[in-house]
């Protein structure tokens, strides 16, 4: 079965159940025939942007998030770059963002999840970000667009 047949029946499965864990929704999604891992599931969830919300026994479970969801969702994120990022500089076509101690793999996840069509990827350590683009042109455009985020 594809990726898109298996994102639908992870959808179709948190609309239909309070699913509280990753464990919970590997184990459902091989009973209905997908062969998968929790890596695999941990990695369709975040490409769906799943959210876990409280349910009406005040207990976890995955969903769907709403478009105000997704906008607050985006200011939280912004929120984080703007409390922990200390400085950006850009060398070629990679990018060093310095951040308060702690912070910088959480801030890695923000610049990744507010989906920056100039990020390749990244690599967090505890205070450092190093983030890869594709051109020094893209590298430039990225400090300027982070430098405007956190101001």
């Amino acid at each position: 079965m594809s990726k898109k047949d298996r994102h639908n029946k992870i959808l179709a499965l948190i609309t239909n159940f309070d699913i509280e864990t990753q464990g919970q929704l590997t184990d459902m999604l091989i009973k209905n025939g997908f062969d998968v891992t929790q890596a695999t599931v941990s990695r369709d969830i975040k490409e769906l942007k799943l959210i876990k919300t409280t349910n009406y026994a005040n207990h976890y479970k995955y969903t769907i998030p709403s478009s105000n969801t997704a906008g607050t969702m985006q200011t939280r994120l912004v929120g984080v770059l703007q409390h922990a990022v200390t400085s950006i500089q850009s060398a070629r076509n990679m990018l060093s963002v310095k951040t308060i101690p702690g912070s910088a793999q959480g801030c890695a996840m923000a610049i990744e999840t507010l989906n920056f069509d100039e990020v390749m990827g990244t690599i967090a350590g505890d205070d450092t970000i190093f983030i890869m683009t594709a051109s020094d042109d893209a590298a430039q455009s990225l400090v300027a667009k982070l430098q405007e985020v956190i101001a």
